[in-house]
Formats: structure tokens, C-alpha cells, sequence
């Protein structure tokens, strides 16, 4: 019988790589400042644009991850709310909005490079979480799959 994945999925391999590569994007803005600036969009456009990521961002990665802690505890598929757009709100959150936003803040393209990373990382991760979410739930999760885009809530928009 297979181990119960972790509550923080494929998290605790995706995250620690991003991490470290997020302070080296961090340290390298602030070693070489300004080589890494942002020059073709004025930093008040910049500013306001990445405060309003992050404001979006922090209570989408905060309800879809006290959902999915919730849902984990109780060994129940969360279809519903954030989940109801992308199947990974939390790992979404981060490379959509919160990511970005804290780039666009601190003015440095190189920071832009780490939600594309982050998502790329997914990718190559996410199908141990998928596979994991099949066995557990079956058909629901199958249908759930086919319904809901992974990361990007842009499915919906278009949806016949």
C-alpha cells in the first residue's frame, strides 16, 4: 500500500529549489544594482502593478492553502472556490501574482526569472501529486482534471 503523499505535495521538492534560486535572483539585484533594473516601464507603474499582485496573490495563496490543509485532514477533494479555477491554486498564486509582484516591486527583471522556474518545475513535478490524487479519489478527480485547467485560470474564461 502506498504512503499518504504529503500535505505539502510536490511543495516540499518544487519549493526549496525555488527558494534557493529566488535569494540568488535576490542577491545578484542587489550586488549588481542597477544592471538588473527594470528601465522600460517607469518604477511607479512598476510599484503599483506588483503591490497589486501581491494584494491579489497573498489571500488567494492563503485560502487555497488553509483549503487544502483542511481537505488533507479530512481526506476530502476540494472541487469548489479557488479550486473551482485551477486544480493548484497555491503553486499558481505563487508564480501568477505573489512571484511576480515582489519582481515588479523590487525592480529587477532577473527576480521575473523564478516564477518561470517555479513553473516549469511544476510541471515536471506535478504528475507524482496527479497520480497520487487518481488513486486516492478515483473518477472524481478524473472528471475534476478534465473540468479544471492545472495553473492557469484562463480555462474558464473560454469555457463552450
Amino acid at each position: 500500500m502506498e504512503d499518504k503523499m504529503s500535505r505539502w505535495g510536490i511543495g516540499r521538492f518544487v519549493g526549496p529549489i525555488i527558494i534557493a534560486y529566488s535569494l540568488i535572483t535576490i542577491i545578484l539585484t542587489i550586488y549588481f544594482y542597477p544592471f538588473f533594473q527594470i528601465r522600460v516601464v517607469p518604477y511607479f507603474y512598476l510599484l503599483a502593478i506588483g503591490i497589486a499582485l501581491i494584494v491579489i496573490g497573498l489571500p488567494f495563496w492563503l485560502i487555497s492553502g488553509a483549503t487544502v490543509m483542511r481537505a488533507y485532514d479530512e481526506n476530502k477533494l476540494v472541487t469548489q472556490g479557488v479550486f473551482g479555477i485551477c486544480r493548484h491554486p497555491v503553486y499558481s498564486s505563487m508564480m501568477l501574482f505573489i512571484a511576480p509582484g515582489i519582481a515588479l516591486v523590487s525592480n529587477s527583471w532577473i527576480m521575473l526569472t523564478a516564477p518561470a522556474l517555479g513553473f516549469f518545475l511544476c510541471k515536471a513535478f506535478i504528475k507524482k501529486e496527479e497520480d497520487y490524487l487518481e488513486k486516492e479519489f478515483g473518477s472524481q478527480y478524473l472528471d475534476y482534471k478534465k473540468r479544471v485547467p492545472a495553473f492557469f485560470p484562463v480555462g474558464w474564461l473560454y469555457k463552450k
